[in-house]
């Protein structure tokens, strides 16, 4: 009984919605706002937007804050420390010239310790004392075969430790890392040489040859200068890693240039003149050849 009366109180209600819904859309309220569509239109204007006139800056170059520093707000200075540990100052840009330094960079050369870590040999990973250590000899070009431990009066060092560090990522991937700390008796001192690095002496130095000539200088220490007739020449930094040297060519009477220089061979240093006159000394030599074979 409970049930047919909820039916029919629906269909009561159903019924209602429906005849009102009827109605509504029937007989519409006359109450009901009608959509106004405008009298007039106005025409659309464009407007004219001026052009920005183009303004040329003429920026100030920076001024040299101290000796071989000079950066401003645009272009700042590479301030880092390189792989050695120092810290390196390279200015943005340099005061250069059209003329021809004069010089050109030859090489740079860093001095390898004299023994170098080449590797190991593991006969038992829980027993170093067994393992085979060798040691590349840069004077000689000879590789020592030690034990952990072992002395070595001929060359002059003592091996005071050898130790394996096993480091795992987390792809569980193993990197080793052998170390090897010798005494050095000859220049007495306490080493610490890596399997995987090799091992440099403090000491850099840039190698400047002179165009024109066979004369060549070679400089380790920055401010240290050397002179080609009455001009000087003074070594400012040197990058081992990228391998270029600053220099400053201090000119009597005149402002002083500083550029920094890349590796070239001899035959790139040449000058424009130089290679002028090789051109017109072989035109000579082939038409001398061509004079001779006629007759």
């Amino acid at each position: 009984m409970k049930e047919l009366n909820e039916k029919l109180i629906l269909s009561i209600a159903g019924g209602l919605l429906i005849i009102g819904l009827g109605f509504y859309f029937l007989f519409p309220s006359e109450n009901n706002v009608e959509a106004k569509v405008p009298s007039s239109i106005k025409p659309y204007q464009t407007i004219d937007i001026p052009e920005a006139a183009a303004v040329n800056a003429d920026w100030p170059k920076a001024k040299e804050q101290a000796k071989g520093e000079m950066f401003d707000l645009f272009t700042p200075p590479e301030i880092y420390i390189n792989g050695r540990g120092k810290f390196v100052f390279r200015p943005p840009y340099y005061v250069t010239s059209a003329d021809p330094l004069g010089i050109h960079l030859l090489d740079i050369k860093m001095n390898p310790y004299r023994f170098q870590l080449e590797g190991f040999v593991e006969e038992d990973r829980d027993d170093q004392s067994r393992t085979i250590i060798l040691v590349h000899s840069v004077e000689d070009g000879r590789s020592l075969r030690l034990s952990p431990g072992d002395s070595d009066a001929e060359y002059g060092f003592n091996l005071l430790d050898w130790r394996v560090e096993r480091n795992f990522d987390d792809e569980e991937n193993t990197q080793l890392i052998a170390w090897l700390k010798l005494e050095d008796v000859a220049s007495n001192r306490i080493v610490n040489l890596r399997h995987d690095q090799s091992y440099y002496e403090d000491k850099i130095e840039a190698v400047f040859g002179v165009d024109g000539s066979n004369e060549s200088f070679v400089l380790s220490d920055a401010n240290t200068r050397f002179t080609v007739e009455n001009i000087e020449y003074q070594l400012d930094a040197i990058d081992y890693e990228n391998r270029t040297a600053t220099v400053t060519k201090l000119i009597p009477d005149n402002d002083s240039i500083t550029q920094m220089l890349t590796i070239t061979s001899p035959a790139e240093a040449k000058t424009d003149a130089e290679l002028k006159e090789e051109e017109s000394s072989k035109d000579t030599t082939s038409i001398e050849d061509a004079i001779r074979s006629f007759f």
